[in-house]
């Protein structure tokens, strides 16, 4: 068979039909979608279904509290008018109390504590023993009247002796001790002995203006010059 050859011209004049149709089915499909309704759904009607409950109706079953019953009235007893009504009379105790007697018991009251043999201290008198001439005149006292001792001297002792004694509420010494370490050489028994020499000379410490026992701590030096 021949095949037949169509000339360019002829081709070109066609080309223009077919983009016409072509654009003429993209129209019409676009019309048709434009204009194309879905049909109508139908819904269900739905009924309202209403659920009707018998409501029980509780009746209040709470008991009434009563009142108590009133108390019964005082029975009242008759009395006649010429009967006479005895009533306990209380009894009236004599308080009187005479000045005299109030005067024995408030003086009884503030009798005098009985007197003791207390020892007290510096710092619990309200006036403490005092030496003729006080410290100075004491150690005045114990300087003239005291004497070295010879082994103290050979051994060239020397040193402070603390005497402690109570003086009485008679202006006496009593109870002489030595606080501390002892030095030995008779330095001990000298300051015993020069304050044992005091006694009866001094003035006894008071409390509540009355003589009492004091403690008294002192001091003996021994010194080589």
């Amino acid at each position: 068979m021949e095949v037949k050859k169509y000339s360019k011209p002829e081709v070109k004049n066609k080309r223009l039909d077919f983009f016409l149709l072509g654009l003429s089915m993209s129209l019409g499909v676009v019309l048709f979608a434009f204009t194309y309704r879905q049909p109508p759904v139908k819904v269900a009607e739905v009924e309202n279904i209403i659920i009707e409950e018998d409501l029980v109706v509780m009746e209040n079953t709470v008991q009434e509290k009563k009142p108590p019953p009133p108390p019964p009235p005082p029975e009242i007893e008759v009395v006649e008018d010429d009967e006479e009504i005895e009533e306990d009379q209380p009894e009236i105790e004599d308080t009187e109390i005479d000045q005299d007697t109030e005067i024995a018991e408030y003086e009884e009251e503030e009798e005098e504590p009985e007197e003791t043999n207390e020892v007290f201290e510096i710092f619990d008198v309200s006036e403490k023993a005092a030496f003729p001439g006080g410290d100075e005149g004491l150690q005045r006292f114990i300087a003239e009247n005291i004497t070295y001792p010879p082994m103290a001297l050979e051994n060239d002792m020397q040193g402070t002796v603390n005497v402690m004694f109570v003086v009485d509420k008679q202006g006496r010494v009593k109870d002489i001790a030595i606080l501390g370490g002892k030095k030995g050489f008779g330095l001990e028994d000298e300051a015993m002995r020069v304050i044992k020499m005091t006694s009866g000379r001094w003035s006894p410490a008071k409390q509540r203006d009355k003589a009492v026992n004091m403690r008294f701590r002192i001091p003996v030096k021994f010194q080589i010059f």
